[in-house]
């Protein structure tokens, strides 16, 4: 396996991870603190995802094209994905959660978005590098799907630890989640 095969593989593992994680939780257990809670880290995520794929790919947000925003009750601005610039202690704090099954419908919805790109992504288009000069050096496509997937896998384990927490008071895989 090479090239855009791998992130298929990575971005289809967080797909797995994620509905492991989230398929059991109650809308109670989505919102609860600590902050920023599961249900934020896990639309976050999705929406990290949804975001980028749609620039590197020219395509459209899953978040605002087909209506996703308004299942979350929020706005539907492009530039929202939950970064440290956009949303503050206060609007995580604010954030409700809907129930799993939608937070996992979407991001069913932007992983199927994701794998129509890889599979047609040549190396050529790995190569390309991207117009973004506040980095040094530019960043190609590849750089940007290794960035998305690694923050995936960092909301993905923040999820994983906070369910143990609330569930078990810590971390603890022999026991389960």
């Amino acid at each position: 396996m090479e090239g855009a095969g791998v992130f298929l593989d990575g971005y289809q593992r967080v797909q797995e991870t994620l509905h492991f994680a989230l398929q059991d939780m109650t809308p109670e257990e989505l919102v609860r603190e600590p902050h920023p809670p599961i249900g934020w880290l896990a639309w976050r995520a999705t929406r990290t995802q949804d975001s980028q794929i749609c620039r590197l790919s020219g395509g459209k947000h899953a978040w605002i094209d087909e209506g996703w925003h308004a299942r979350f009750n929020m706005p539907p601005v492009a530039s929202d994905y939950g970064t440290g610039l956009t949303h503050t202690r206060e609007m995580v704090a604010k954030f409700r959660s809907p129930d799993a099954k939608t937070i996992l419908d979407y991001h069913d919805v932007v992983f199927e978005h994701t794998k129509a790109y890889l599979l047609k992504v040549t190396p050529q288009e790995l190569d390309r590098v991207l117009n973004e000069p506040q980095f040094t050096p530019l960043p190609t496509v590849e750089v940007r799907l290794m960035s998305i997937l690694v923050s995936m896998l960092q909301g993905t384990g923040q999820i994983l630890y906070l369910k143990g927490l609330l569930r078990r008071g810590g971390w603890f895989p022999k026991e389960g989640y």
